[in-house]
């Protein structure tokens, strides 16, 4: 077994990563954290719906091609198809639900008075 220790201020002999390697290291870490907290902030409410949409139409079409390919023969994975089904399914039931709660929020917000 090799020594592969981390000796801060220089160079271990073994391989491992000085102080400013480190250093370099955790700022590019934190950049992409900041980086992905901006993408985050920048992402609307209806662009979250849209790919909620997306991804659940994405979902059932393939379900859809996976069944027409079991039915037709050409592929016999009837478990991965009856899974691809399954995941439309829970796709389309959370849409259907998040929509369901962004109407009645908008009815609520509608019988407030002001």
């Amino acid at each position: 077994m090799s020594n592969m220790g981390i000796e801060f201020g220089m160079k271990s002999m073994g391989g491992g990563m000085d102080s400013s390697r480190i250093r370099e290291h955790m700022e590019n870490l934190s950049s992409e954290r900041a980086g992905a907290a901006e993408d985050a902030k920048g992402a609307s409410f209806g662009d979250f719906l849209q790919n909620l949409a997306q991804e659940a139409n994405s979902s059932q079409i393939t379900a859809d091609q996976k069944l027409n390919e079991v039915a037709a023969g050409r592929n016999k994975d009837l478990h991965g198809a009856v899974l691809a089904m399954e995941k439309a399914d829970v796709n389309f039931r959370l849409l259907a639900q998040v929509r369901n709660k962004v109407i009645e929020a908008y009815r609520e917000i509608m019988r407030m008075q002001v």
